[in-house]
């Protein structure tokens, strides 16, 4: 049975004034987590699954990425049966040979943000999925293919197989971007507008930031415009601690989180960032 989530009534009719002004149109789904919100909410919405549509006959042909794979199901998609089938039903036209998992629509460790909460749990979590079966696996997630790929696993998002790319997992910074892009395309597509993200003062910082620091900044889901907040705002103020060899160590505080960064300017202007972390717990300041 499904978990409805709360949420936001006038989000949900919105939505619905905008389908009834369309005419109703089938809404196509490609994430689970989504179909599963609108079958909660609202289910007087025809649905139907990107990979049902896709597997239709006469419709592309998939790449044959693997000799043979094993189709790891999400948790989201445990009620809609079709959305798995109609993966497999592609890996069968790419010529994928399948080998099914004991245990199906299991958590790959993303949900419910426990990487953050407890990533002593992620780690064992995601290493006991990705040990569920020996073959390569195909995901009809985002989020397990993420997991997957960190945890050096091979796996290949099933839309891989049609559209092709297969990069490495993208920084929060590169997914947010990657969003306002998309956003900016489909506005000026279907409304022809233009759309510009909202402008800070600290955009426009350069950064250098060594791989070992973005790895650490992404396991703590700290983003380089998190980074250049904390930078920009400790040297427009001068709130920040300096050492003799002209290192800098510097917060921000928000409503929930703190931001420390530790960094060093260069004679160019720009900065390196020698670290990066969060805690969510607030000192005041005071005598």
């Amino acid at each position: 049975s499904l978990i409805i989530p709360k949420t936001d009534t006038r989000t949900v009719e919105r939505i619905r004034a905008a389908w009834e002004e369309a005419g109703r149109p089938r809404f196509v789904f490609a994430c689970a987590s989504c179909e599963k919100l609108f079958a909660a909410f609202l289910p007087e919405i025809e649905r139907v699954s990107l990979y049902a549509l896709l597997a239709e006959e006469g419709g592309p042909a998939p790449e044959k990425r693997y000799e043979a794979a094993s189709v790891f199901d999400p948790c989201a998609a445990r009620d809609f049966a079709e959305m798995g089938e109609s993966v497999r039903a592609l890996a069968g036209k790419a010529g994928i040979a399948l080998e099914e998992l004991k245990e199906k629509n299991r958590c790959c460790g993303y949900g419910g943000q426990m990487k953050t909460a407890n990533p002593k749990l992620f780690d064992e979590i995601a290493a006991n999925r990705a040990a569920l079966g020996e073959k390569p696996y195909l995901v009809y997630c985002a989020n397990c293919r993420e997991v997957f790929l960190s945890k050096g696993k091979d796996c290949a998002h099933v839309l891989e197989l049609i559209f092709g790319g297969a990069g490495p997992v993208p920084t929060l910074q590169e997914k947010r971007d990657n969003v306002i892009m998309l956003k900016q395309r489909f506005m000026k597509e279907a409304e022809g507008k233009d759309f510009s993200p909202t402008a800070h003062e600290w955009d426009g910082l350069r950064l250098t930031v060594p791989a070992e620091v973005t790895a650490a900044m992404e396991a703590k889901l700290i983003t380089l415009g998190d980074v250049k907040e904390v930078i920009w705002r400790a040297e427009q103020s001068g709130d920040k601690f300096v050492d003799g060899q002209g290192v800098c160590l510097a917060d921000l505080v928000t409503p929930i989180i703190v931001y420390w960064v530790e960094y060093r300017a260069e004679a160019d202007g720009s900065y390196t960032v020698l670290s990066a972390y969060n805690h969510r717990i607030h000192f005041e300041e005071g005598v």
